[in-house]
């Protein structure tokens, strides 16, 4: 037979926490979901339908920028760079060398999009305002 020992009727001078943690742990949850991330965002004009904006570039572009998937990622011309800093180098030299320089841009389907952003925060920064977004023709 199983025998239960009879604890002592003295109080215990440990507190029950239980209660307690259930409602730290409540709020902490609660907290966490409720909490606001920054959500970082970059204004930009687009077409208001694919078929209107859609059209075949009339002349090359000066500067032609290139996304690649694999390493080296960035291109300019034929020649690719391995690091976004030396891109950004010869981006800003062969934009100061025109005024208003005319911008195509190319990128591999499989490219992330944090690139092709980046690439695009740059042309800001530069002040070019038109860039041609080089597309192939979707059969759907």
């Amino acid at each position: 037979m199983i025998r239960i020992e009879e604890q002592s009727s003295g109080f215990s001078m440990v507190p029950d926490l239980t209660a307690l943690l259930d409602i730290i742990f409540i709020v902490l949850v609660f907290l966490l979901l409720t909490a606001n991330s920054r959500v970082y965002q970059m204004d930009m004009d687009l077409p208001a339908t694919s078929q209107a904006q859609a059209s075949v570039a009339s002349e090359p572009a000066k500067l032609q920028l290139s996304l690649f998937q694999d390493n080296p990622i960035w291109g300019l011309g034929e020649q690719r760079y391995q690091t976004f800093s030396a891109f950004e180098q010869a981006i800003k030299q062969q934009s100061q060398d025109q005024t208003k320089p005319s911008v195509s841009l190319a990128s591999e389907r499989q490219v992330p999009v944090e690139h092709l952003l980046k690439m695009l925060e740059l042309l800001q920064q530069l002040e070019i305002e038109t860039t041609q977004i080089l597309m192939e023709k979707n059969n759907d």
